[in-house]
């Protein structure tokens, strides 16, 4: 970056086979707060400039589709939304890791050359990260070029560290909302889950509460609790019902008080417009909504997180259905880990016993074998049956309550099994 003006054009007039070179990495904004109008333009032009890398976690409109590949070399943490076409196509070339992680993967491994973002700004020339701000803000210093979407449509939002225009290289205005995610209707088992996992919110609990059908389902159960607190990695418009109910104040958290701190902005645009100039929200990157140091500090912390299955000692899948990846570390060890240090925390993985063919999801062995989240960090797990409370029990107890959890017709099945596979429980 040269530090100079950066220059303005249309969306249409940006040029990136004089922009990105054969062999560069490009990074951008990802979930919600994708740049289209830039990305479309790149990938149109991609043939003209030649084989190059980009880095994906996670994208809603899926803007990079498996056809892309004829000159991308897609890397990425996994099956994030839109993603999870690229990894049944074998487009994507997956990184497991934190997501904690991804800024010191920017920085050692990945070295970005080209960073695009998408930002606000408000009238008086102040940028924002707008919706999402995620990894983008720890590729920016080791990019040979950053190219800036201003965007009229999207919420301006605060977080603790500025973005200066001088940071930007070239800047392209459009005016196109954030793309919307409408979160799925629970079913009356997520319904019971999240009232399985409601008994664990207390009041003036801070929570880590995703998006899907269980976090919906558990917003509903805790509207009756006060002066919750919210620090997550995204946010959905659950969060504006908590809000408007009165249950979210963030009153009781000892940082960030009166501030519920997101990651990003993944819901619709009720959740936009509440997010929009917000003094009680802040949007921050991973190296403050994902830190350790941070995490600990939010006494009574409670992480919420899912799985595709989780075994009967504790180990969780997360990322991995047989052979199909279905999801990414992202964040869960991070908030699991965070909330286990934290004064009170407490971390939850909720799923259903079944899948929709009838499978069990708490099984004897991981299909997959591969685990998202040791036993080690297991503390409750909770599906529309009941809470196994794993913290601290030996595995013959983990076990029994583990199958106690279970569909009540796979239990016999699970015990049999669990003599045959699990490694200290007789």
């Amino acid at each position: 970056m040269t530090g100079a003006a950066a220059a303005e054009l249309a969306p249409a007039d940006v040029d990136f086979t004089t922009i990105v070179r054969p062999g560069d990495t490009v990074v951008w904004t990802q979930g919600a707060g994708e740049p289209l109008e830039l990305l479309e333009r790149l990938l149109g032009q991609r043939h003209a400039i030649g084989r190059f890398r980009v880095f994906l976690a996670g994208s809603y409109a899926g803007a990079v589709r498996p056809e892309h590949a004829d000159v991308l070399e897609i890397v990425g943490l996994g099956a994030v939304g839109a993603n999870r076409t690229l990894c049944a196509a074998g487009a994507m070339q997956i990184v497991p890791g934190h997501f904690s992680d991804v800024p010191r993967l920017l920085r050692e491994q990945l070295r970005p050359d080209v960073v695009l973002t998408q930002l606000a700004e408000d009238a008086r020339g102040e940028l924002s990260w707008g919706g999402v701000n995620g990894f983008v803000e720890a590729a920016l210093p080791g990019a040979r070029t950053v190219v800036a979407q201003l965007n009229d449509r999207i919420p301006w939002t605060r977080a603790c560290e500025r973005i200066e225009r001088d940071r930007l290289d070239v800047v392209a205005r459009v005016s196109r909302p954030l793309v919307e995610v409408p979160p799925p209707a629970p079913s009356d088992v997520d319904r019971a889950i999240a009232g399985r996992v409601a008994a664990y919110v207390d009041d003036g609990a801070t929570l880590q509460l995703g998006i899907g059908a269980v976090p919906s389902a558990v917003a509903e159960a805790i509207r009756d609790r006060r002066d919750l607190g919210l620090h997550t990695g995204v946010v959905g418009d659950a969060a504006v019902d908590l809000v408007e109910c009165g249950a979210l104040t963030n009153a009781r958290k000892p940082i960030d008080t009166g501030v519920s701190v997101a990651g990003a902005l993944v819901g619709t645009r009720r959740l936009h417009d509440f997010a929009h100039r917000n003094p009680a929200l802040m949007v921050e990157p991973i190296t403050y909504t994902h830190d350790q140091a941070v995490l600990r500090r939010l006494t009574g912390l409670v992480a919420i997180n899912g799985a595709v299955e989780v075994d009967l000692t504790g180990q969780v899948g997360a990322e991995v259905a047989g052979s199909r990846y279905v999801g990414t570390i992202g964040g869960q060890a991070d908030f699991v880990r965070g909330a286990l240090a934290a004064e009170r925390g407490r971390s939850v993985i909720a799923l259903s016993s079944r899948t929709k063919r009838g499978a069990s999801k708490i099984v004897a062995r991981l299909a997959s074998g591969v685990v998202t989240t040791s036993r080690a960090d297991a503390d409750v797990i909770v599906t529309e049956h009941g809470a196994a409370e794993l913290r601290g029990q030996p595995i013959p107890e983990r076990v029994r309550r583990m199958i106690a959890i279970a569909h009540p017709d796979d239990r016999e099945a699970l015990e049999r099994e669990a003599h045959e596979h699990v490694v200290g429980h007789r």
